[in-house]
């Protein structure tokens, strides 16, 4: 038997809808009728370290598939959803693309919360020819884009949110930071992104230190960052929760009185509700999800995320807590493949699904994207802005966004 996560198959439309999928031949298997369902395929941590990240954009995914359906799916053909667990392990994750290849010959993948899943994962897409829209950070997953030819991801890179904090840093003079990461490759490409972008700018790096995503206790890690000569000014923090409350935590127990800024991979509800009083003054670089409200009625944006923060609150929030950016990327991977689909024509493939990919603009929850042949991410850097944790509120910092120098 295969190991399959929850198996989704979302649907669909009309009452005969159901019966058919048994009978008709999946997209990409031959000639599609009128009730073909169309195939995409998930490899997603819906358990591990991973999964708090992982199952917002699973339960945002199906969402998506519910609401695509419902209004007619694509062209007349339902979409099916099928979803594994990575359980947040690289070996797994492969396991689960080459399965979902072989067995449900997908028109599409997504998923892949973390860099090393998407990364490990990109030559068995390759060779299968299948376009994949990723949901991990590194702009290493879609670059070189020559060696990337069917891979598109969601997420900014990493330099977006981290031009959104060096852009306050600069206006306030603040040129000398302390850099605290994850001992993963989302921290590890981090370090490598800012010391290729910041010292250009005008900042020193004055110290930096690694965290185990399983710490309890950073306490030393931090009191060494009092020894840097010349002293930090400002302190960035690349990490998830729950080491990133951590970190938090520790900073304010310490009594460290430097400005700290987080990366998005903090920008959830959960960050604020284990670090409790801990992560109030932090600043994070983020989506808009958090401060939608905030949005003047102006920004393209706005009615997008009013409508995706009610309809999965109204599903998910009692089981899986209130909307966040983590979810917003699995909504905007099946919309994403959705446009794709339906610009592909009468008889979508993989291929001319990936061709269209290419040529899509698409506003969604987590930005204004225009994807070309030469950029299979294509997020507009004002998509990324600052945030302030205010008594345990998302509070928007207007003026500062990921637009780079």
């Amino acid at each position: 038997m295969r190991n399959r996560g929850k198996f989704s198959s979302l649907a669909l439309v009309g009452g005969s809808a159901l019966a058919l999928l048994a009978s008709t031949s999946l997209a990409g298997c031959g000639a599609a009728t009128s009730t073909t369902p169309y195939v995409i395929g998930m490899s997603i941590d819906e358990t591990g370290p991973y999964s708090a990240l992982g199952v917002p954009g699973m339960d945002s995914a199906k969402l998506a598939v519910q609401q695509i359906n419902q209004a007619g799916g694509i062209n007349g053909h339902p979409l099916k959803l099928v979803v594994l667990d990575s359980q947040t392990s690289v070996t797994q994750a492969v396991e689960n693309y080459r399965q979902l290849i072989q067995n449900d010959h997908p028109l599409g993948l997504l998923g892949s919360t973390n860099t090393g899943e998407a990364m490990a994962a990109i030559p068995e897409i390759e060779r299968a020819q299948i376009p994949f829209v990723a949901n991990a950070s590194d702009a290493e997953v879609i670059n070189p884009v020559s060696q990337r030819q069917w891979v598109f991801k969601v997420p900014a890179p990493d330099t977006s949110p981290m031009q959104v904090i060096l852009n306050y840093l600069k206006a306030h003079k603040l040129t000398r930071v302390a850099f605290v990461y994850m001992d993963a490759s989302y921290g590890t490409g981090a370090l490598a992104d800012f010391k290729r972008i910041a010292p250009p700018q005008g900042f020193t790096l004055v110290a930096s230190t690694a965290i185990d995503p399983t710490a309890t206790n950073v306490t030393s890690q931090l009191a060494a960052l009092k020894g840097a000569n010349p002293a930090p000014q400002a302190v960035v923090v690349w990490d998830i929760p729950p080491s990133a409350d951590t970190v938090a935590s520790d900073y304010r127990s310490l009594g460290l009185k430097w400005p700290i800024f987080f990366s998005d991979g903090v920008s959830s509800d959960a960050f604020i509700s284990l670090g409790k009083t801990a992560v109030n003054g932090v600043f994070v670089a983020s989506t808009k999800l958090p401060i939608a409200s905030q949005l003047p009625a102006s920004d393209p944006q706005k009615k997008v995320l009013e409508k995706y923060v009610k309809t999965f609150n109204k599903q998910y929030a009692a089981k899986a807590g209130p909307a966040n950016m983590f979810g917003g990327f699995g909504y905007d991977d099946v919309y994403l493949l959705k446009d794709a689909i339906a610009k592909a024509g009468a008889n979508p493939t993989p291929t001319s699904v990936r061709n269209a990919l290419e040529h899509l603009t698409y506003n969604g929850v987590t930005g204004v994207m225009n994807l070309t042949p030469k950029n299979h991410n294509g997020l507009d850097p004002k998509s990324e802005v600052l945030l302030k944790i205010v008594n345990g509120q998302w509070k928007w910092v207007p003026g500062y966004y990921g637009n780079t120098p």
